[in-house]
């Protein structure tokens, strides 16, 4: 059996996390070697989400009345 391959880049959330790019995601962020002993791989993931997100620009911030209606 044949399989075909395609040479189609793959969106970002589709790529296959490899330590390469874990340690990658770890350089961009500021953390080292030895402070990965004190973090998960998901802890460093969602770290590493929240400093893409730090650029949106929100039309409106939540104050005290939404979060007491939440």
């Amino acid at each position: 059996m044949r399989r075909k391959f395609s040479l189609k880049k793959l969106p970002k959330s589709s790529r296959e996390m490899t330590t390469a790019l874990f340690l990658l995601r770890c350089v961009e962020i500021g953390i080292n070697i030895s402070e990965l002993d004190l973090l998960t791989i998901g802890m460093v993931l969602d770290i590493w989400t929240e400093k893409s997100n730090d650029g949106v620009k929100y039309s409106k911030a939540a104050g005290q009345a939404e979060f007491d209606r939440f």
